[in-house]
């Protein structure tokens, strides 16, 4: 037999069943399979990923609370990491639609929690999606409604969050280019529950230039490339510098 790689392994919400995205030697074909957790028997594939480049699954899958429907992340599908419903019959709807990754963080079986750079390449948001769904039903994935994604972060930065098991609180950690860290914590619709810290400035008291932020075209005109530049603490406009360039991807 070829070789195979086991990964992402779930249980099914009464411990019945077990689902693993099972990979080729190549990494360029996976089967998520579900097995009888009484004895291994194979039940059926549920959905398959097929790339000529790279499969890269990264996610088990998460049940809906209270439903038979998971939460699937994948990025073969769309171009980007987006979250998808599905079903262990073989439905699969898309259930972000954004052109950026997006990470899931939880769901309390109404309401799916997510984060994205959906805003800006430089900002990471925090977003909610409310679902509806008949559980039970063949047609529930098919049938269920999404409303439009709500944003729970509105302070400019780049927001890491944690969400608490119920998904009533979270923890909202941030920064930004003129805040250099802070902490909230802050109830499922995003209003602040109380502030818990506020960084001070580690350049205070130290004589520095101006930073800027902003995009250049790339060679093509198609896409912006985004920068920061550090300005000397002299700077004048009027003079040529030389420049340190840093590039993270080479």
């Amino acid at each position: 037999a070829l070789p195979i790689y086991l990964t992402n392994i779930s249980w099914t919400p009464d411990d019945k069943y077990v689902i693993v995205q099972v990979l080729d030697r190549t990494q360029k074909h996976m089967k998520m399979n579900m097995y009888r957790a009484d004895g291994g028997s194979f039940v059926r594939t549920l959905l398959t990923e097929d790339d000529e480049r790279f499969v890269e699954p990264l996610d088990p899958v998460h049940f809906l609370k209270g439903t038979y429907s998971f939460i699937y992340r994948t990025d073969i599908r769309d171009g980007y990491r987006n979250l998808y419903l599905c079903d262990t019959l073989g439905s699969v709807r898309r259930l972000t639609a954004v052109d950026a990754d997006v990470a899931y963080l939880g769901n309390d079986g109404k309401t799916v929690f997510y984060t994205s750079a959906e805003i800006s390449p430089v900002e990471n948001h925090l977003f909610r999606i409310d679902i509806k769904i008949k559980d039970g039903r063949k047609d529930a994935v098919a049938k269920a409604r999404f409303s439009k994604p709500v944003r729970l972060t509105t302070e400019e930065g780049w927001h890491d969050v944690s969400l608490n098991d119920d998904c009533t609180l979270f923890l909202d950690s941030y920064s930004s280019f003129t805040v250099p860290g802070a902490v909230r914590l802050a109830d499922g619709n995003g209003k602040t529950v109380r502030e818990l810290y506020q960084a001070a400035d580690p350049l205070d008291g130290y004589r520095h230039g101006d930073a800027l932020l902003g995009t250049v075209k790339s060679a093509d005109g198609k896409y912006d490339n985004w920068y920061r530049l550090f300005l000397p603490s002299d700077f004048d406009p009027a003079k040529k510098y030389p420049v340190v360039l840093y590039v993270y991807g080479g």
